[in-house]
């Protein structure tokens, strides 16, 4: 077998059937309580009606089959799709996101092949302009990569996103006070970042800990207020 073969990826459950595969595992996941309760409701039956121990068994394994059996029906045929109705009970939130898995940029790292990591997620910026989530990521390694011109420019891309999440729009921000702190002659720049999430988010709890850190990174660098 080639060095070649031995390296090449392996699709996971999640890159085969995109979305669907969470709700799948979901919907097998969730057998196990129908299961178990009918094999001990069926038990129970049986052992009250006084049945012989071959009987207790199989009403055990019946009582197992029927009731999995009307769990796996009602998930699969009377939801939108394999387990959402599932989904939908236990996390109504989920109803409808799928964020894209990185199973494979991770697989990649994991090898050592930072650079193919970095060039998919290259690849997928492009596919997916809009997605914070990629930009992110591969700021996150150009950055343990040292190069921290692209994860600047990473970085301030997912600020410019239109309709940015905030959780993105806040992480980005700190993280670019993280770099600037590790980059020399770029310290300062951090303080307008924090400046930044004052002004864009006011009283909020993000802006309260900007100002905190705004505070200590001041003091930390010897700049008067």
């Amino acid at each position: 077998m080639s060095a070649r073969g031995r390296d090449e990826y392996k699709r996971s459950l999640f890159d085969k059937h995109g979305p669907e595969a969470a709700d799948h595992m979901r919907a097998v996941s969730s057998l196990i309580i129908p299961v178990v309760a009918g094999a001990f409701i069926g038990g129970a039956i049986a052992v009250q009606k006084d049945y012989s121990a071959g009987l207790v068994v199989l009403s055990v394994i019946a009582g197992s089959v029927v009731f999995g059996t009307w769990w796996w029906f009602f998930v699969t045929r009377f939801s939108r799709g394999a387990g959402k109705a599932f989904s939908e009970f236990i996390q109504p939130s989920a109803t409808g996101s799928y964020e894209r898995q990185y199973s494979r940029e991770d697989a990649m790292i994991m090898r050592g092949d930072v650079g193919g990591a970095l060039t998919s997620y290259e690849e997928i910026i492009l596919e997916a302009p809009a997605d914070a989530q990629p930009r992110l990521r591969a700021a996150e390694l150009y950055a343990k990569s040292g190069l921290r011109e692209r994860a600047e420019e990473l970085y301030r891309s997912v600020q410019r996103l239109p309709h940015v999440k905030r959780q993105d729009d806040v992480f980005a921000s700190n993280r670019l006070v993280d770099l600037y702190l590790a980059w020399p002659g770029r310290e300062t720049k951090g303080l307008r970042e924090l400046r930044r999430l004052i002004d864009t988010y006011p009283e909020t709890e993000v802006a309260e800990r900007a100002r905190a850190g705004l505070v200590n990174l001041k003091s930390r660098l010897g700049v008067a207020e």
